[in-house]
């Protein structure tokens, strides 16, 4: 397990550090930020690495605003790679206004519990960009077309380094879909959604053992996914071979809008 937590790190590091125009490092982790998405929180956060042995929320939150604001930034975002100082840090940083976001990563270890019964088409960047934006629309962090233009052209960032997209369609709309990035060995499946009104039809499960093959196809032996840790997708994933690996967490606080 430490071998593959390794090789997962390390691949979301650098695909962090090739989808970000600049890194910073700090005490205790590395920035990194883009210029180009400045309301995209995760294209411009702080990685805080291993234990934080002796390093309090104060600490970390301090180091945001003087790294995140610098960069003119309004939103703070810290994400802490090791469950322990995640459970540790929380209430402080909740008291200071953050949000505690739990994540959980899951791997795949195991055949599905039965087969896709919905097709599924690659499509390319320019195709699935306005996808990701009329679905991005009436979600409540998007408060503003600019950024929704932010969030789904985020994906031409993604395409530029080989990410893969994947659509299911239903009564001809295009009602699920999910990312796929590829690394040395690794792969990630990102972003799993459904419009709501074709929740329940299979279409998720169609859209991520898509990528799954991919991901096989591409030789790679290590395919992994987040989930929220508190929401109830992570249930369907379990049905489709991934299991629970590591928690994360992220603290964010929204800026001015």
């Amino acid at each position: 397990m430490d071998e593959e937590r390794a090789r997962i790190l390390a691949f979301e590091r650098d695909l962090l550090a090739r989808t970000t125009t600049r890194t910073e490092p700090f005490r205790w982790g590395t920035a990194y930020l883009d210029h180009r998405l400045p309301l995209r929180w995760d294209s411009n956060l702080l990685w805080a690495e291993g234990a934080l042995d002796g390093v309090g929320a104060d600490e970390l939150a301090e180091e945001a605003d003087r790294i995140l604001g610098g960069a003119g930034l309004t939103h703070r975002n810290i994400l802490v790679d090791d469950v322990a100082p995640s459970r540790r840090l929380a209430s402080r940083f909740v008291a200071l206004g953050y949000a505690w976001d739990r994540l959980l990563t899951m791997v795949l270890r195991r055949e599905p519990d039965r087969p896709p019964a919905a097709r599924v088409e690659e499509v390319d960047v320019e195709t699935f960009v306005p996808i990701v934006a009329d679905a991005t629309r009436p979600e409540p962090y998007a408060t503003s077309e600019e950024v929704v233009d932010q969030l789904a052209g985020h994906r031409r960032v993604l395409a530029a380094v080989g990410a893969r997209f994947f659509v299911a369609y239903a009564e001809g709309m295009p009602a699920s879909r999910c990312e796929l990035y590829l690394g040395d060995g690794v792969a990630q499946v990102e972003d799993v959604g459904t419009l709501e009104p074709y929740r329940g039809r299979g279409l998720a499960r169609a859209v991520v053992l898509r990528a799954v093959e991919e991901a096989r196809r591409a030789g790679c032996d290590l395919i992994y996914l987040h989930a929220d840790e508190e929401d109830w997708p992570k249930q369907l994933y379990a049905k489709l071979g991934f299991e629970p690996f590591a928690r994360w967490s992220a603290f964010d606080r929204p800026g001015a809008t």
